[in-house]
């Protein structure tokens, strides 16, 4: 199994953690596993040429970096 794969596999189990974490009341938490996700699924859409999956990566870390900014002040 190539390691792009494996990090794909990795980031969809994490979404689910980080999904359960943020629903359930605990922001700080659920948006770092988060954004963990965010990079580790961009190894696997270069690999791929998914370069819209790269930008859509892109634009929910700057979401979750912003979101942990405003939750740890």
């Amino acid at each position: 199994m190539k390691t792009a794969s494996a990090t794909r596999m990795m980031a969809s189990a994490l979404s689910i953690v980080s999904y359960v974490l943020l629903t359930h009341g605990h922001p700080v938490e659920g948006v770092s596993i988060n954004l963990v996700v965010q990079g580790l699924l961009v190894p696997f859409a270069l690999q791929t040429g998914a370069y819209d999956m790269v930008t859509v990566s892109g634009v929910f870390g700057v979401i979750n970096l912003q979101t942990l900014i405003s939750h740890l002040q």
